[in-house]
């Protein structure tokens, strides 16, 4: 009785897949829908039926987004079709590994494979709509599908895209754990995933974790592609007190003509007391732009940055009781030729940009230090900054 039974339930179960399997060959897909909840009904622990329940939902996805398509203003039907097949797939793998499609349809790995690129572009959609919880819903299957394909570097982007949402969630952790998973998966992911885990590590002052990934970058970007770790790197020499190494790449980077590179070099060369160097390579650049803002304003922080450091070796002193020492730097002709020039710069490049919240503070500064009349408009600006 027993066998006569579980023989029925099989012949059921075949004929019911035969149904299904002929709507789909004739592009029926509802109708095969509809098929397919009597096949699962009956055979649920059956994995031709989940594999042919993962099949009917890949169709199912498909047919909506050619219905989508040909009208963009319609919603899917079959909104779940994707994470279904996904599912399915899984499901009849787990009942048997060996499970065979019927013809012309896709076996359970195969089909998972397929389906990573759509589960990617809705995670991507996701992500820009901000809908973070279905953005790494999508992110998850799609990596999961590309790992299974072998496809690491596929697998890496979505791994970094992640970590962008991560970010937006503002989930550092989990940020940090897949910029490294990002890059374990591909090396060669992105400058800027490298140059981002820097920065964690940086705010954390693992000096040995950031030599250990900026020399791991070096060696996985060469060329033109290495340009986009120059501002790590300068940071890096800044930070750790590596003038050589901060004046050779300075002096590569502005070799390569990309102007947009100069700031930048004068920030970390300010930052690391090499303010003869800022001071010349700025110059040089607005003798043939003067009235570029970003030069400018570096200038201005150029000699802000020698004026803090100047009050910061009066304190040292003071706290040593070298009163002397502390007089003749508050009294010497360095501080307030640091303040002027501060000011000069900076008022120069609040005519070219008032709008700047970092100017206009030290602008303010400044004026206030040497005595200057106040400004309401400078500080209109920085209140109506300070409150959005």
């Amino acid at each position: 009785m027993i066998v006569a039974l579980f023989v029925s339930a099989s012949a059921f179960s075949q004929t019911c897949l035969d149904d299904v399997w002929q709507c789909l060959t004739n592009k029926q897909v509802p109708k095969a829908k509809k098929f397919m909840e009597s096949c699962m009904a009956s055979n649920p622990d059956n994995a031709a039926v989940w594999l042919m329940q993962a099949n009917v939902n890949v169709q199912l996805y498909i047919y909506d987004q050619e219905r989508m398509e040909k009208d963009p203003s319609l919603s899917p039907r079959y909104p779940n079709a994707l994470e279904d097949a996904y599912l399915s797939f899984q499901k009849a793998m787990e009942l048997d590994r060996k499970v065979e499609p019927k013809s012309g349809l896709l076996g359970a790995v195969e089909g998972q494979q397929l389906l990573a690129d759509a589960f990617n572009a809705k995670g991507l959609a996701a992500a820009d709509k901000n809908k973070y919880e279905e953005a790494l819903k999508n992110y998850g299957y799609a990596a999961k599908c590309y790992e299974l394909g072998k496809k690491k570097e596929n697998a890496a982007v979505v791994y970094f895209n992640t970590a962008l949402v991560y970010s937006g969630m503002k989930d550092m952790a989990n940020y940090e754990k897949m910029l490294v998973k990002a890059i374990e998966s591909n090396p060669k992911i992105s400058a800027g995933a490298y140059t981002e885990l820097y920065y964690i590590y940086k705010d954390r002052k693992d000096t040995v974790k950031c030599s250990e990934l900026l020399a791991k970058a070096e060696k996985n970007f060469t060329g033109e592609a290495a340009a986009d770790l120059y501002e790590p790197l300068m940071d890096y020499y800044a930070m750790t007190g590596n003038t050589e190494k901060l004046l050779e790449l300075c002096d590569k980077a502005i070799a390569t003509g990309n102007k947009n590179l100069i700031p930048t070099c004068a920030t970390y060369l300010s930052n690391a007391k090499s303010y003869a160097k800022a001071e010349q390579i700025l110059k040089d650049a607005l003798a043939s732009d003067p009235n570029n803002f970003a030069l400018l304003k570096q200038m201005g922080y150029r000699y802000a940055l020698e004026y803090y450091d100047l009050m910061d070796q009066r304190k040292r002193a003071m706290d040593t009781r070298q009163w002397d020492e502390a007089n003749r730097i508050y009294q010497g002709p360095e501080r307030k030729a640091a303040m002027e020039n501060a000011h000069e710069w900076c008022e120069k490049a609040y005519k070219v940009n008032s709008d700047d919240l970092e100017n206009n503070r030290i602008l303010r500064e400044m004026k206030v230090l040497l005595g200057l009349p106040a400004d309401p408009e400078l500080n209109a600006k920085i209140q109506a900054r300070q409150q959005n």
